[in-house]
């Protein structure tokens, strides 16, 4: 496994500018934030990267792996030939992404990305990482072409941080960038649940994309965020897996095996041939999910779990070859604990299970880790 030195600063950043713009839409009097959908997003943050520690180093393996024994052709690094293959990510991102909303298997993993009804910073870290086993899909393309792993790997920051830049409602429009690049405009619209809104502007850093391929809109009304229903909780486990969930629920309703599989592979709007089929009671009009109005304390806690989590995942990434392989496991499950406790404080679900298992975690590490050194 390979440390990740630099997450700490990543993680700083990130945090002070989300904690900008929370003040900065406070100061005009945007409620842009609600503390559980914004908890809920950092969930998903941190699960996301959890996983990215175990996971980069698989994909860079992977990426090695086409590189060395199908490359077409070997393309230099320099900052160039660096550019061109974010033109070329970029390109596929957009595919990639269309992919994501249009094809259901698919979109189970990226609802996720659209579910927050606020959209700010935080909302950019709203992500899966059953998500980026489909990106590597995709991507496979690049290493081929002659692309080393780690210029690939690159060029998925590069969008990646761009991308982050763009959820925010504080930034307008921004005149002649918006005829060429992605904007917070754009994305604003890629968000929005409003039909005209729907399934546009795909693109990762250029917009010339959803122009060429006829998906662009432009932000003219009031953009309604999240998506067409809302989900009725903010239960972590309920966010990462409702989608699949609803697919199994749909696919008991479908008589034939061919229906059974077009259900995976249309859009979420398919119905097939047989008649409308029925969603989970999960699903609820919108606008009409309850937030729970949490006490101050239980709001200290549920902050004091997030800084935790944080905190250990920061200490994960930074010390992971210090670790022996029961010691990295024993921390990723008390991580993903902590991700599920949280998660049903959130929905005012039992938790004290989920808090006794995490206890007991923390008392296995250390047994372990001061038996290494008695």
């Amino acid at each position: 496994m390979k440390e990740d030195k630099y997450l700490w600063i990543v993680a700083s950043v990130v945090l002070f500018i989300i904690g900008v713009e929370y003040l900065f839409s406070r100061t005009k009097g945007k409620t842009i934030f609600r503390f559980q959908n914004t908890i809920s997003n950092l969930l998903m943050g941190i699960f996301d990267r959890v996983a990215g520690l175990f996971m980069v180093p698989l994909i860079y393996f992977y990426y090695e792996y086409l590189y060395l024994n199908f490359a077409l052709f070997f393309i230099p690094e320099s900052i160039l030939f660096f550019c061109f293959a974010v033109l070329i990510s970029d390109f596929i991102w957009y595919f990639y992404h269309k992919a994501g909303h249009r094809i259901n298997f698919f979109w189970g993993a990226h609802i996720i990305h659209h579910q927050s009804e606020d959209y700010n910073y935080s909302v950019a870290l709203n992500l899966t990482p059953f998500q980026v086993i489909i990106r590597v899909l995709f991507w496979s393309l690049m290493p081929v072409l002659g692309f080393k792993p780690e210029v690939v790997l690159g060029t998925h920051l590069v969008i990646g941080l761009y991308q982050f830049l763009l959820h925010t409602t504080l930034i307008p429009k921004l005149g002649f960038v918006e005829k060429l690049f992605v904007t917070p405009s754009h994305h604003r619209v890629h968000h929005g649940s409003n039909t005209e809104y729907l399934d546009k502007n795909f693109g990762g850093i250029l917009i010339i994309w959803d122009k060429l391929f006829g998906s662009f809109q432009e932000e003219e009304k009031e953009v309604q965020f999240g998506i067409t229903k809302d989900v009725n909780s903010r239960d972590f486990m309920t966010s990462v897996f409702h989608y699949y969930q609803n697919l199994l629920f749909k696919m008991r309703q479908l008589a034939t095996v061919k229906e059974k599989c077009l259900l995976l592979v249309k859009g979420p709007d398919w119905v097939p041939v047989s008649g409308e089929i029925k969603e989970l009671p999960l699903y609820i009009e919108k606008g009409t999910y309850q937030y729970t109005r949490f006490s101050f304390q239980k709001k200290v806690y549920i902050i004091l779990n997030i800084v935790l989590l944080f905190a250990v995942l920061i200490l994960l990434a930074y010390l992971m070859n210090s670790f022996s392989f029961l010691q990295l496991w024993l921390i990723a499950l008390f991580l993903l604990t902590s991700l599920v406790l949280t998660g049903k404080i959130l929905e005012g679900l039992r938790f004290a299970y989920f808090e006794v298992f995490r206890i007991g975690l923390v008392l296995i590490f250390l047994w372990d880790y001061l038996h290494l050194f008695s």
